[in-house]
């Protein structure tokens, strides 16, 4: 029997309540490596590549590639500091060679796609809200020097390897990681 709870945070805020035991296990953006000699044992599920969002009344040609440069002149929403997205969305602006007019910060990414859809700005979102918000957001693929892509895996604690919850969940992860890496 498994009973799940979402708790939805960032990166840091979950890890930290990993940490505290208060969560059994988290799934979240790593780093290849990232974790390798710590305290959490990671499962790796799959790569997800990063996007452009911007509000579907938009008029933008969709056959290109997001150059950000040229959105320099558009308002942006952005999750706050501690997200794995956020530390993207820095860096992608910095390479963009200009600091984006972020509006808001918000602390979940469906706040952050409800204001997209609202009009309120444009924002980075990861390709696996693709599906849920095709018809309410468009996603642009980001031009060369921008792409990124966040690794998603299942993190848990090191010291709790062999609870047998945690090692199925572990071995569900493995198999749905190499079913879609096929």
């Amino acid at each position: 029997e498994l009973e799940l709870d979402l708790t939805m945070g960032s990166n840091q805020m979950l890890l930290d309540m990993l940490e505290d035991d208060a969560l059994d296990a988290i799934l979240i953006a790593t780093n290849e490596g990232e974790y390798n000699h710590s305290a959490f044992d990671v499962v790796p599920l799959f790569e997800d590549d990063i996007f452009l969002a911007a509000p579907a009344t938009e008029q933008l040609n969709t056959t290109q590639l997001a150059d950000l440069r040229d959105y320099a002149d558009r308002k942006f929403v952005s999750l706050a500091e501690g997200f794995a997205t956020y530390a993207g969305f820095q860096e992608a602006f910095q390479v963009a060679g200009f600091e984006p007019e972020i509006v808001t910060r918000v602390n979940d990414i469906f706040s952050m796609i409800s204001l997209v859809q609202a009009g309120v700005g444009f924002a980075l979102l990861p390709g696996r809200m693709k599906k849920v918000y095709e018809n309410d957001v468009q996603l642009l693929k980001l031009a060369e020097p921008y792409q990124m892509r966040q690794l998603i895996s299942i993190v848990y604690s090191h010291h709790r390897e062999r609870d047998a919850d945690l090692l199925a969940l572990a071995a569900e992860g493995r198999m749905y990681a190499r079913s879609i890496n096929r």
